[in-house]
């Protein structure tokens, strides 16, 4: 009898070992555009998404990295702004370094969302002043205009242009490919108002060539991301940190909608947590929308898309400084091997400042400056103020302190961010402070964003 029991436990152990085996090796197709993942390659090429006027090609970088195993899809973006730089190199490297052999799951990355801005080290594209940070697509039920963009999704013109890539072999050699991609040109339709011609003067149903072209990109990462970290670069003087997306749900969803929402934050938590850097909440739920944050890279990823998402700030603009540079190679391998992607244990992250450990944070712009005078800052970024401390004082050009030229905080907090310069004019920003958050991130969509 125990031997007829051991036989059948046998075969249930290999059938299940068998199963499991080809499930590991079924492997999720992935394609950005047309460009094609390849199981256990780096496949490399561009993705083209309009014409400029001198007939030029505006064209973004694409690589996709596959293992041959199954696993998730994390997708990496930097340089959305121009003048950004440390998220290409955290890129760069993380595809180079990177064991396909270990890999389980597609790694998708942009290393720059902005190659005009990046041009010409600015944080903006010259062909649209617009930030770009701004104009993902608006997934807040309560917009103006909602259905009218919705029909023109629906209806778009499509226009061919041209995608090449680079598939790497195993011995090296490079196989240059031509295949088509899609450019999506809005086409505005006609408002039956009471008001004549009143359609034409709303600027929401005219997107602009940014918003059409951020359109694609969304879509696609829509299509195959798991996961995404969009990665930037901040003011000279902030220490790294993470951005962390309010998350909306829809009232009339319910108890159901609520909990779906807790999921994608829960998921997020878990990500961020195991990334090692500062986590700092982006503003509350009416100022978030307000300010279109729901727009940005992963505001609209996480609230539109319901994908986990989040962003990193990689210190200081224009340059990189090498500490952060290697801190945010080991959170993106943290967050791989969170993932299972990679193996390995989670590494902590030394050598930059850590904030608020454990601690449910949000950012508040604050002091600002009374009145015009030069800055003497007393504090710097990463040190904790209580109410009541001196910040910095401010003088005139001949360095004779200002009556009132006092800056105070009136709140406790840590000093992550500060102004960049030394001239300060009346109620201009000099430092944001990362505040206790008694908030809960998840909640429903804001109908008032004053």
């Amino acid at each position: 009898m125990l031997k007829r029991i051991s036989g059948i436990i046998i075969v249930q152990v290999i059938v299940f070992s068998i199963i499991y085996q080809s499930e590991e090796m079924i492997m999720k197709p992935i394609k950005v555009g047309l460009l094609e993942a390849k199981p256990g390659k780096r496949v490399y090429g561009y993705l083209n998404l309009f014409e400029h006027p001198v007939g030029t090609l505006e064209r973004i970088p694409i690589i996709i990295a596959q293992g041959k195993k199954a696993g998730p899809t994390l997708w990496l973006i930097a340089n959305i702004h121009g003048n950004e730089y440390t998220g290409i190199l955290v890129i760069h490297r993380i595809i180079n370094e990177l064991p396909l052999e270990e890999l389980r799951g597609t790694i998708v990355a942009i290393p720059t969302l902005n190659p005009a801005g990046s041009r010409i080290k600015k944080r903006l594209p010259y062909y649209d002043k617009k930030d770009p940070n701004r104009l993902f697509p608006n997934g807040n039920p309560y917009r103006k205009h909602k259905k009218k963009r919705e029909n023109q999704e629906k209806n778009l013109e499509q226009t061919e242009f041209e995608l090449t890539g680079e598939i790497e072999q195993e011995n090296g050699a490079l196989i240059i490919t031509s295949k088509k991609s899609t450019h999506l040109v809005f086409e505005p339709e006609d408002e039956k108002n009471n008001v004549p011609l009143l359609s034409y003067e709303q600027d929401e149903l005219f997107p602009s060539i940014q918003e059409q072209m951020l359109e694609i990109v969304y879509q696609l990462i829509k299509e195959s991301a798991d996961y995404c970290i969009d990665m930037h670069s901040a003011y000279i003087h902030s220490i790294p940190f993470i951005f962390m997306d309010r998350v909306f749900y829809r009232k009339e969803g319910g108890e159901e909608a609520k909990k779906e929402a807790e999921k994608i934050h829960t998921e997020i938590q878990r990500l961020v947590n195991a990334f090692g850097f500062s986590i700092i909440r982006e503003s509350l739920p009416k100022r978030y929308v307000h300010k279109n944050i729901h727009r940005s890279t992963s505001g609209a990823i996480v609230n539109n898309a319901r994908i986990p998402a989040f962003t990193v700030e990689l210190g200081m603009h224009l340059e990189v400084d090498w500490k952060i540079l290697e801190a945010g190679i080991i959170g993106i391998q943290n967050v791989l091997k969170s993932l299972k992607m990679i193996d390995g244990e989670i590494q902590e992250i030394t050598g930059i400042p850590i904030i608020g450990r454990n601690k449910p944070l949000r950012y508040i712009p604050h002091p600002r400056a009374n009145q015009t005078g030069i800055i003497h800052f007393q504090v710097k970024e990463g040190d904790y103020v209580k109410k009541g401390d001196i910040i910095a004082e401010l003088v005139d050009i001949f360095g004779r302190p200002l009556q009132k030229g006092i800056i105070k905080t009136e709140l406790d907090g840590y000093i992550f961010m500060m102004k960049e310069g030394i001239l300060a004019y009346p109620n201009q920003i000099l430092c944001w402070i990362a505040i206790k958050d008694d908030q809960s991130i998840v909640s429903i969509w804001p109908k008032k964003q004053h």
